[in-house]
């Protein structure tokens, strides 16, 4: 299967890792997820993929998503067209984050560090656009392509890397215990937003 995924020649150097934390792991037991919090060895590690998960939720993509249909209306798109364009914007984060595996190549910390300060941009320029949008005519539309631009960003880096790497930074008995950290994290963080965000707008 390795073999077929990266090549006849690539996936050697993946099979050696395999082998290698299956032989450091020779018996050892799935680990709980109190247990990691007690660990010092992942620290590190946990603190990490906390972080990352709270970010990816905490980040604004709900917001964004939740003033989509106003910023679509103020750009004139008609009013039944609006939920293919609302679509667009999903299947614009499913194409980035599917793309960034190929850009990989830059590294997993210039793709998260640039895809925030990317999303800082259009969040700054979405709020002024929307603050003088009366003004002149193209400025509706300056806010719906930084709709977009934001959720490319989004995918491109913290949407797409900040799942992987829970697998990345924890061994095999580690990682079930820590998905479900994270899991858990990231739904926290979902529900605090959706219960919060009303009551800021």
């Amino acid at each position: 299967a390795l073999k077929r995924f990266h090549g006849s020649s690539e996936y050697r150097r993946e099979m050696e890792d395999i082998q290698r934390e299956c032989f450091a792991l020779d018996g050892e037991k799935p680990r709980k997820p109190w247990q990691l919090f007690t660990d010092r060895g992942v620290r590190w590690q946990l603190i990490t993929v906390i972080v990352m998960t709270m970010g990816q939720q905490l980040s604004g993509i709900n917001a964004i998503y939740f003033y989509a249909t106003y910023v679509f209306e103020q750009a004139g798109i008609l009013a039944e067209k609006i939920p293919y364009v609302t679509l667009g914007t999903g299947v614009c984060e499913c194409l980035t984050a599917l793309s960034c595996v190929r850009s990989n190549y830059v590294g997993r910390r210039c793709l998260i560090i640039g895809g925030y300060l990317l999303m800082t941009l259009w969040c700054t320029v979405l709020t002024f656009s929307l603050t003088y949008q009366e003004l002149y005519s193209w400025v509706p539309y300056m806010s719906m392509t930084c709709v977009f631009a934001f959720i490319l960003s989004f995918g491109l880096g913290p949407g797409g890397i900040t799942n992987t790497l829970t697998a990345e930074l924890f061994v095999q008995s580690s990682r079930p215990a820590a998905y479900m950290i994270a899991g858990t994290v990231s739904w926290i963080s979902f529900f605090t937003v959706g219960m919060l965000f009303p009551f800021i707008v």
